[in-house]
C-alpha cells in the first residue's frame, strides 16, 4: 500500500501528535505546513491529502478556497459530524469527514479510503447527496452557466463531475496539468462557483 503525503493544517495540538504517530506507525511520509505558506500548493496532486479542521463545517466548508481543494484530496476533521454538515461536505468537495475523537482504526481507514481515490463518509450522507442532486433539473440557469464557458471548458467541466483529478483530466485530454489547472480556474471565475464539489453538484444534470 502506498499511501499519500499528508498536510496539516490548523489542527488541534493532540490530533496532529495522534496522526503524526499514526503516519510514523504506517511509514506514512509527513509534511507540515506553515497555514500561510501555500508552497504545497505545487507539489504533486498524486501525493497529497490535506487534512483540514473545520470548527463548524456548515459555516466553513465554503470558505475554504478554490485553489486548495483543486490542489489534492482533503480529509475533515470536526467536533461534531452530521448527515448533513457530510452531505455539505461533499458538495464542496471534501474527500472524507471524520470527529475529532475518531479511532486511530477509523483515521487509518480513511486514509486509505481516500488515497484509493474513494470517499469516507457515511452512508446516510452519501445518500442524501445522491439523492439530492437527482432531484436538480436541467434548468434554464444550468443553460446560462454553460453558455459562458468554452468548448474546452465544458470537456474539463464534463470530467470533473465525472470525478476526475487534473492529472487524470490532462491525461484524458492530452493536455498539460497546468493547462487544466488553467481552465478549472477560468470555470470559476465565469460561473462564480468556487469548488470541484459545488460545479459537479450544479452540472450533475447537464
Amino acid at each position: 500500500m502506498i499511501f499519500s503525503d499528508i498536510f496539516f493544517k490548523q489542527l488541534p495540538d493532540p490530533l496532529s501528535q495522534q496522526l503524526f504517530q499514526i503516519s510514523a506507525l504506517l511509514n506514512i511520509k509527513t509534511v507540515c505546513n506553515d497555514p500561510l505558506n501555500f508552497k504545497w500548493l505545487e507539489t504533486d496532486e498524486k501525493q497529497k491529502i490535506l487534512i483540514h479542521y473545520l470548527e463548524d463545517p456548515h459555516q466553513h466548508a465554503a470558505l475554504i478556497s478554490s485553489d486548495i481543494i483543486a490542489s489534492g484530496k482533503h480529509l475533515v476533521f470536526c467536533p461534531h459530524v452530521d448527515t448533513e454538515a457530510e452531505a455539505l461536505l461533499i458538495s464542496n468537495g471534501f474527500h472524507g469527514a471524520l470527529k475529532v475523537n475518531a479511532s486511530v482504526v477509523d483515521i487509518i481507514e480513511a486514509l486509505k479510503s481516500i488515497d484509493s481515490n474513494k470517499l469516507y463518509f457515511s452512508h446516510d450522507a452519501m445518500s442524501r447527496y445522491i439523492q439530492t442532486r437527482k432531484r436538480q433539473p436541467n434548468t434554464q440557469r444550468q443553460a446560462e452557466l454553460l453558455s459562458v464557458t468554452t468548448k474546452k471548458e465544458q470537456q474539463v467541466l464534463t470530467l470533473i463531475c465525472q470525478g476526475m483529478s487534473n492529472d487524470q483530466i490532462a491525461d484524458n485530454l492530452s493536455i498539460s496539468v497546468n493547462t487544466v489547472k488553467m481552465h478549472i480556474q477560468n470555470i470559476f471565475k465565469k460561473t462564480k462557483i468556487s469548488s470541484r464539489g459545488q460545479l459537479s453538484y450544479a452540472f450533475a444534470q447537464v
